[in-house]
């Protein structure tokens, strides 16, 4: 699986392909009696070639703040966030209703307890509404998880894998001309460690500023019942208004 994009590029034939691109980016800086800086950054590159579609995606986020160096006058910079994926992904068309789909996704999150994740899913995609104003779609699938954590377990393994599920809805509905909102949430079902169970939502808002970009305001939580460093919370989110660019 580790092979599967050089496998599958050669197949590509982006002479008839039809090409498109969604990218966002936001900033957030404050100064002051307090100097936070947090970056976030995401794209998603999407070609489609008779019944093959091909997606290439990814984002990273870092905030860093500024704190004071006890008994001195000077400030050291401190990261307070740092996450980052990139994902491609295969689908082929079966029928108007249903799509199958092959993904590998490497993403990274050490404030969350684990330096690596490589997920390599298999499954399948069902249209539920297919509209000019709405856009729903349910995916099934499993999920291969390759996980490199921070801390050693008592085992004395710090390189874990897992087999899991992956059940993934999305709603997408265009409100008027320049108004529209989606929704989605996964649940990533753990069958190697059944308490170590994944839920991650986001609800987000979008205002057409023009043909090319768009305002959207997006809250994202990641929901882990058993996180990977004693004491954290269960729950990450983001809260994020961002610049989008289509083309």
């Amino acid at each position: 699986m580790r092979f599967l994009v050089l496998l599958l590029l050669p197949t590509m034939t982006f002479a008839e392909s039809k090409f498109s691109n969604e990218s966002e980016v936001s900033l957030i800086q404050t100064g002051g009696n307090s100097s936070v800086e947090t970056y976030n950054a995401k794209t998603k590159s999407t070609w489609e070639a008779d019944k093959s579609i091909y997606v290439l995606a990814g984002h990273y986020t870092l905030g860093t703040s500024e704190n004071k160096v006890d008994n001195t006058n000077e400030t050291e910079k401190v990261e307070s966030a740092r996450n980052w994926d990139a994902q491609f992904r295969y689908e082929q068309v079966l029928t108007n209703v249903l799509n199958g789909f092959l993904a590998v996704q490497y993403e990274g999150d050490e404030f969350s307890g684990f330096k690596q994740r490589e997920n390599l899913d298999v499954g399948a995609k069902y249209f539920i509404t297919k509209t000019e104003k709405t856009n729903s779609f349910t995916e099934f699938g499993a999920r291969y998880t390759i996980e490199k954590k921070l801390v050693r377990d008592d085992d004395n393994k710090d390189i874990l894998n897992y087999t899991k599920a992956r059940l993934y809805y999305e709603i997408a509905h265009k409100k008027s001309s320049t108004l529209s909102y989606k929704f989605w949430i996964e649940y990533l079902p753990n069958f190697t460690e059944s308490e170590d169970y994944l839920i991650t939502y986001e609800p987000s808002i979008a205002y057409v500023l023009s043909d090319t970009f768009s305002l959207k305001t997006a809250y994202k939580a990641v929901y882990d019942n058993k996180p990977n460093v004693d004491g954290n919370d269960n729950t990450d989110y983001t809260f994020t208004t961002s610049v989008i660019a289509k083309f």
